[in-house]
């Protein structure tokens, strides 16, 4: 038997979308309202599931940095 909590994982809270009506960040984790606020953890996710999300969370994150990285130098942010 394992302790409570034993396979929660605490995410959400910035939901990912394209509507800024009805999400926080956009498909590169970026605020919708916020330009240069990026929020790369596991807030995007709308529910979790019950394996662990670090590889996502990691991928996600380096796909809003190669975005970030050319929106730079284009001098958008």
């Amino acid at each position: 038997m394992h302790p409570p909590g034993h396979s929660i994982h605490d995410l959400g809270g910035c939901r990912m979308g394209a509507d800024p009506a009805k999400s926080v960040l956009n498909q590169y984790n970026q605020s919708h309202d916020i330009k240069n606020l990026f929020v790369v953890d596991g807030s995007s996710f709308v529910t979790p599931g019950s394996q662990n999300p670090t590889l996502t969370i990691m991928s996600l994150g380096m796909r809003a940095m190669d975005y970030l990285a050319d929106e730079v130098k284009k001098g958008n942010v």
